[in-house]
């Protein structure tokens, strides 16, 4: 029976040749784009899974409040709390913090590289996160001072491999380290590091008691049981109430001080807190992707329901004869699911090899690195059997159902062939499968106007044309000569202006306690600092909006002036911020200068409040904004300057512009996979589409011919054909609007400046559509149009 079984499916598939690809082509189409989109989103779920005691790990988080400020949330916590969590949290098993070294210059022999991603760390380090060990005991590797773990990446790079890298010496600026091992890369854990600092190196340098506010590390805590986590966050509130408050009070702050636990796996995707080692993700993009895969297959299978059933009565006395001779209904549902199932499996035989064509442009899209023998994998295996029972299923269940319906007195008469199946059934498909498109469609469009949008919308400051150098930290003589650097690099007439800072936009900036003139009171108020030069602000072309630049002539602005910005005068009240108050690192200030807002974050968040404080020699980045003719030969001068300069420090640079707009690689992400996956929806969509036309055209071939033969016109009879489909277009554009508005709106919340939704993006949206589909219909409606009036009266 099942080889009986076989031979017809084959046969019909042989049969109707194109019905039959535009079903495999359609659906080898979507369940390709399902895996890919799988493998980003198990990817993305498989963050810290990897490590054996995750469910157990807990991160500390700080929220810090003074008066009635918003709460500062940061991802750090301060010095003394691993000293209070090993005396006084019995259900702790371990703590471990990670002190971020900042850019580092290291040195092996005739080799340097300025590596970044390097912490400070405890010797237990490993017994929380059980790294996998290329090389070295992972017990032991971190216990002596000045010893350090590489990552494999890092090993390779100076030593070629992990066992060439055990016990040889790395300089740094100011120790050298010993390598006590190598551990594999990490690609799914937040925490990016290419190394790992003994902490025992600097004991006694970062000990520092009662700095409850000095958010400067991260500490990881691995408890005796996932259960404690609760009862773990009661018992530090209680700490922070009798501790950390009374000590506020001594203080006379007028503060707060608590601590958010942060369950490791949930790290990820938790983008409430400030400074974080790595860019969370975004968990409502793992939903949207997974939504598109999903909605990609649906309108895959209703291109196979749509078709089955529209050439039902192609089969009608197949399944006649078949009742007749005593077939039970159920051996005929199972006949037609069966052929589902197995054109489903011809699909992904197909659709594994458009994977594995495509998986080297899906890894430069996401920027992942997923290997061909993901194919092997048990999670992979059962997805694809999933895909294959439920588009069987699903796509099969419909045609099945209708066509063991038949009546065997009804379909063996000549007369009486019913129809292809339910015409009002196929319009609904019809217009879910646009509206889906329309919906993927919209979105992109409005992903592209609002990354267009941020792209050019005025930040405040000038990001174009300024080179910027990591300075090297660690070494002061460095720092301090980096007036004569300056005047050697102004010396070429490309270099316009150089200035150095702590900080630019686009990184992570102190947030440092000031004491600020409110109402004739110094009140507590916590804001961004970045330490500046004289040249910082014409540099970036920054509009001073009251009082004056600093000024070398002015020798009290070095510790006596500050300059705010806009929002830290409206924050603070001032309306004439001249001249006010304000305390800043146990030096008393006064405001000399308002520069307009200019944003130091991604357009995501508003502009808050900044003081630009003066520090002539501060160690961080050089600013050089230079002409845009010969920027090549610019680079080069730069190069070599540095080079003459001081040649122990490779050059390390980038552009503000570039660093600046890396900040919003999601949605540069998001806006390439709605573009792709859009145009994948239409091209199935038109694909069912273009069955359709094709049946409808067979359909009424007699009556065309009649109507040539009356005198109808080759364009009304294309019109005659096409007029349904544009209105089940029309409708879709009706249901798709509204619906793409909510969700569009809803994700532009993100956004604290953001495009507007017009109406000329839903109007595109539609008139795409309507003129794609019209298209693809007229194909067929022309050629049915053109045929000779005669053939088509003799078609049986």
């Amino acid at each position: 029976m099942f080889s009986n079984y076989f031979k017809i499916a084959f046969r019909n598939l042989f049969r109707n040749k194109v019905y039959s690809t535009i079903n495999i082509a359609g659906l080898a189409i979507g369940v390709a784009s399902c895996v890919l989109i799988f493998l980003y989103v198990q990817d993305e779920l498989s963050y810290e899974s990897h490590f054996s005691k995750a469910d157990r790990i807990v991160r500390l988080a700080g929220e810090i409040r003074f008066d009635s400020q918003e709460p500062n949330k940061f991802a750090l916590s301060p010095p003394p709390i691993d000293h209070a969590l090993r005396q006084d949290f019995p259900e702790v098993e371990h703590v471990i913090q990670l002190l971020p070294a900042r850019t580092q210059t290291v040195w092996y022999k005739d080799k340097s590289f300025n590596e970044e991603d390097i912490f400070y760390t405890d010797s237990t380090l490993f017994e929380v996160f059980d790294y996998k060990f290329v090389a070295g005991d992972p017990n032991t590797a971190l216990d002596e001072p000045r010893t350090i773990v590489l990552s494999e990446g890092m090993a390779e790079k100076y030593f070629g491999d992990a066992e060439s890298a055990m016990g040889e010496l790395l300089k740094f600026s100011n120790y050298s380290y010993k390598v006590t091992g190598v551990f594999h890369d990490q690609k799914h854990s937040h925490i990016i590091a290419n190394a790992f600092l003994s902490r025992s190196t600097i004991a006694g340098e970062d000990d520092r008691t009662n700095q409850w506010f000095n958010m400067n590390r991260y500490t990881y805590v691995l408890l005796q049981s996932e259960a404690q986590i609760p009862v773990f966050q009661e018992k530090l509130d209680a700490f922070a109430a009798n501790t950390i408050t009374p000590w506020i009070k001594e203080n006379e702050l007028n503060a707060s001080l608590k601590f958010i636990l942060q369950p490791l796996k949930t790290i990820h995707f938790d983008t409430e807190f400030e400074a974080d080692i790595s860019p969370a993700g975004n968990i409502s993009y793992v939903y949207i992707f997974a939504a598109v895969a999903v909605f990609i297959l649906l309108i895959a299978c209703i291109n196979y329901m749509n078709l089955a059933t529209a050439r039902s009565s192609k089969r009608a006395k197949e399944v006649g004869l078949r009742k007749v001779v005593g077939a039970e209904r159920s051996q005929i549902i199972s006949q037609f699911i069966g052929e589902s199932m197995l054109m489903t499996l011809m699909a992904v035989v197909l659709a594994l090899g458009i994977v594995q064509m495509l998986v080297p442009l899906f890894n430069d899209l996401t920027n992942k690195s997923f290997a061909s023998n993901f194919m092997f994998q048990w999670e992979f295996l059962l997805l694809l059997l999933a895909v294959i029972v439920f588009v069987g299923v699903v796509a099969g269940s419909y045609p099945a159902f209708f066509l063991s319906n038949f009546k065997p007195v009804d379909v063996l008469k000549s007369d009486k062939v019913p129809g292809g199946g339910s015409a009002s059934l196929r319009k609904v498909l019809v217009v879910t499968q646009f509206t889906i498109s329309l919906i993927l469609i919209i979105g992109t469009i409005v992903v592209f106007t609002q990354m267009h949008f941020l792209r050019s919308r005025d930040l405040g400051f000038n990001k174009n044309q300024v080179m910027v150098i990591d300075i090297p930290s660690g070494d002061s003589t460095l720092v301090q000569r980096l007036p004569t650097l300056k005047q050697q690099l102004l010396r070429n007439p490309n270099v316009e202006m150089v200035s150095n800072a702590d900080d630019i936009p686009a990184e992570t900036m102190s947030k440092l306690m000031t004491l600020s003139e409110v109402d004739g009171k110094m009140v507590e108020r916590t804001m961004n600092v970045m330490f500046v030069d004289y040249e910082f602000i014409d540099v970036l072309g920054i509009g001073l909006k009251e009082g004056r630049n600093y000024s070398r002539d002015m020798k009290t602005d070095l510790k006596g002036g500050l300059i705010i910005n806009e929002a830290a005068a409206k924050w603070l009240g001032w309306s004439d911020p001249v001249g006010k108050r304000m305390q800043l690192i146990d030096s008393d200030a006064k405001i000399i200068g308002v520069v307009q807002d200019f944003h130091v974050k991604s357009l995501h968040t508003n502009v808050e409040p900044l003081i630009l404080a003066l520090r002539p020699e501060s160690p961080g980045y050089l600013l050089a904004r230079i002409k845009a003719e010969d920027v090549v030969s610019t680079i080069g001068f730069v190069e070599s300057t540095w080079r003459n300069f001081d040649s122990r420090y490779p050059l390390q640079y980038f552009f503000m512009d570039e660093h600046f707009d890396a900040q919003y690689r999601a949605e540069e992400k998001m806006l390439t996979v709605f573009g792709y996956f859009a145009g994948l929806t239409i091209l199935i969509a038109c694909l069912g589409l273009f069955g359709l036309a094709s049946f409808t055209a067979e359909q009424r071939t007699k009556e065309i011919g009649i109507r040539k033969v009356l005198g109808s016109s080759t364009g009304g009879i294309v019109l005659l054909l096409s007029k349904d489909f544009a209105l089940l277009v029309l409708i879709s554009i009706v249901l798709a609007s509204p619906l793409a508005w909510y969700g569009m709106h809803t994700w532009l919340q993100d956004f604290a400046y953001r495009t507007e939704l017009s109406w000329w993006i839903f109007a595109l949206s539609g008139a795409v559509a309507m003129l794609i589909a019209l298209l693809t219909v007229s194909l067929h409606a022309m050629k049915a149009a053109l045929n000779d009036p005669v053939k088509s009266l003799r078609a049986h």
